[in-house]
């Protein structure tokens, strides 16, 4: 690599960074595109003192439950998701702002074969015809969108993943048993969820699609229906934070003993207007993580709050070395894994507003605080190096690469300290019955970085949904959400330095077909 394809490189990186929050798009509930399981039919009481409660004799005790059979257990469909983006940075020329069409297709099998057993799949591919037939990661031009997996991996393209395969079954209508890859997702917030320890890639805050694969565990899910509480607990075979542990010998170690099989537990429990979940998840290489969740109506207000406490970090932290003085930039800064009690923290609140008889606003704000982030965007061009030079052993000059194999250690919307967020929903207004207008403003509050984007979805012909979004970055011009700032000539990167102009404006266009 020459020392200008490492510069374009460095600054096609930053400007995809910027661009991630509108970049990825959200899953579609389980419920919206299969339907919902079938729920196990109790016969009907009588009340006590009516004709029919008086007149019956009093009921033998019922045989064992026998499934009924279905007519066509099988239901084959999925999503066809076509989507194209681009991205300006300042003092570029149109002609030369990032262009991306990062498509997906999904494909599921839902078998039924009766009421109390289902079977589920679905595989996932991705598909950009702006990318070349195989490109690596060190390009910054990732075709999954999560802003967290964007670097250290080579993709293909057309690239298939296996999104979900599970296997659902009740014990006698008192326990729900779920097994396989599949979604779970713990905590209340609209845009921060700290405690969605079950997925080791962070959502995008504002994305419309949620395109991350689900987790492989054995999921037990105990209803106490006369209070209206419910219990969870899963044994989960995948590792649940985004870098592996080591071995006494330095290698990662993987999950394949039987000592790595983690355990978590969920329980949520109705107080009057108040709904509470606690949660806790462990896994042999990780520190115990404990989360706690509230929500509840005041008046007309919504509120909600989502703490997540932790020991460990699961992204690594870099730092500084105190007192170094090499004017050599890989010996300047270093990684570092805080252990000490790190929390996080959001506290939300909507409010929604009827306008007419038919339609409502609803009006929504956050705040997070990560005890880990950084207080400033100083880092912010080391993060990014690791990022683009860690899956390379060498540098562009051809010598060895000391950042090599590092995690990634740059996830956006997780990187500063405080956050604040906000929005307006507009759904179906006046006699737009099929449209919708999301305006959302994130800020990153340490570093003075912001983004606002405004969505709109728009239904036509029944199953074919056009998705369109405009999004302005604005504030400090080094912060997370504009990562403008100046490379200064580097030994074996950029000997003569560059300059990496901040992203200003990116929109997209997309349209979603449900088959």
């Amino acid at each position: 690599m020459t020392t200008r394809s490492a510069a374009v490189g460095l600054a096609a990186l930053a400007a995809a960074l910027a661009a991630a929050p509108a970049a990825a798009q959200d899953r579609p509930n389980e419920e919206e595109l299969f339907g919902a399981p079938a729920a196990p039919e109790t016969p009907r009481e009588a009340k006590p003192g009516s004709p029919a409660a008086q007149a019956a004799p009093e009921p033998p005790a019922p045989p064992a439950a026998v499934p009924r059979e279905k007519e066509d257990p099988l239901k084959i469909g999925g999503l066809l998701y076509l989507r194209t983006a681009t991205s300006g940075q300042a003092s570029t020329p149109v002609g030369d702002w990032r262009f991306s069409s990062p498509n997906l297709t999904d494909v599921y099998l839902d078998v039924r074969p009766n009421d109390r057993v289902r079977g589920f799949v679905l595989g996932r591919m991705f598909y950009d015809p702006t990318l070349p037939p195989a490109e690596t990661a060190t390009t910054a031009r990732s075709l999954e969108l999560s802003p967290a997996s964007i670097f250290n991996r080579s993709v293909s393209n057309p690239l298939g993943l296996l999104d979900q395969l599970w296997i659902n079954f009740d014990l006698q209508h008192r326990a729900y048993v779920t097994a396989g890859r599949q979604h779970v997702k713990w905590g209340v917030g609209h845009f921060w969820n700290p405690t969605d320890y079950l997925h080791p890639v962070r959502r995008d805050p504002l994305a419309v699609f949620d395109d991350r694969t689900g987790t492989t565990m054995v999921k037990v899910h105990v209803p106490w229906e006369s209070r209206g509480w419910n219990l969870y607990g899963m044994a989960i075979l995948d590792d649940i934070a985004g870098e592996l542990p080591t071995t006494a010998q330095g290698s990662p170690d993987s999950t394949n003993r039987l000592g790595r099989i983690g355990v978590g537990g969920r329980a949520e429990v109705v107080l009057g207007p108040v709904e509470l979940g606690l949660d806790a998840v462990g896994q042999q290489g990780h520190r115990p993580r404990f989360g706690a969740d509230v929500s509840a109506g005041i008046w007309d207000v919504d509120v909600y709050a989502e703490a997540a406490f932790r020991t460990q970090v699961d992204t690594p932290r870099w730092r500084k070395v105190p007192g170094a003085t090499s004017p050599d930039v890989f010996s300047q800064y270093e990684r570092f894994n805080p252990i000490e009690f790190t929390p996080q923290v959001v506290a939300g609140a909507t409010y929604s507003v009827k306008y007419s008889d038919e339609d409502a606003v609803t009006f929504g704000a956050e705040y997070f605080y990560d005890h880990s982030g950084y207080d400033g965007p100083q880092l912010y061009p080391v993060l990014l190096g690791v990022a683009l030079l860690s899956p390379s052993p060498t540098l562009p000059d051809g010598s060895a690469n000391p950042w090599a194999g590092q995690p990634n250690p740059f996830t956006p919307f997780y990187l500063g300290k405080h956050y604040g967020g906000a929005y307006v929903s507009l759904p179906n207004p006046g006699s737009w019955n099929n449209t919708t207008f999301t305006l959302s403003l994130i800020g990153n509050l340490s570093d003075k970085s912001f983004v606002s984007r405004l969505d709109h979805f728009v239904l036509l012909n029944t199953y074919l949904r056009l998705e369109t979004y405009l999004a302005g970055h604005f504030g400090t011009r080094e912060g997370e959400f504009r990562l403008g700032f100046e490379i200064p000539p580097t030994p074996g990167l950029s000997p003569t330095g560059t300059t990496i102009q901040p992203v200003i404006v990116e929109a997209g266009v997309a349209l979603r077909v449900t088959l």
